[in-house]
């Protein structure tokens, strides 16, 4: 977009792309503008993510707090990936995981 967009219009575009769980390169894209200048107008408004939930997102899944400590166990001990971690202990299922 190489047109200027009014700050109400801008705000709208963060609010949803927040909302639908774009991922901020998009947004970014959309507003016209670099991804450090996306967040800061993201902490004004107040619809920044927390670092988990930016975790989480970057994952694709959510880890109930009774699993975490599973979670990270078999992350650091027994050095399997994410996804591989989220299988065992059933968190995703082979279709949500983008399987055949």
């Amino acid at each position: 977009m190489n047109t200027k967009l009014n700050s109400e219009a801008r705000r709208k575009i963060i609010l949803e792309g927040y909302g639908n769980n774009e991922p901020l390169k998009v947004i970014a894209e959309k507003i016209g503008c670099s991804l450090a200048s996306l967040k800061v107008t993201a902490s004004k408004i107040g619809c920044t993510r927390t670092p988990k939930e930016a975790a989480e997102f970057r994952r694709g899944f959510h880890v109930p707090e009774h699993k975490w400590q599973d979670y990270r166990q078999l992350m650091i001990a027994g050095q399997y990936k994410a996804r591989e971690c989220a299988q065992i202990l059933g968190l995703l299922t082979q279709q949500s995981s983008g399987g055949e």
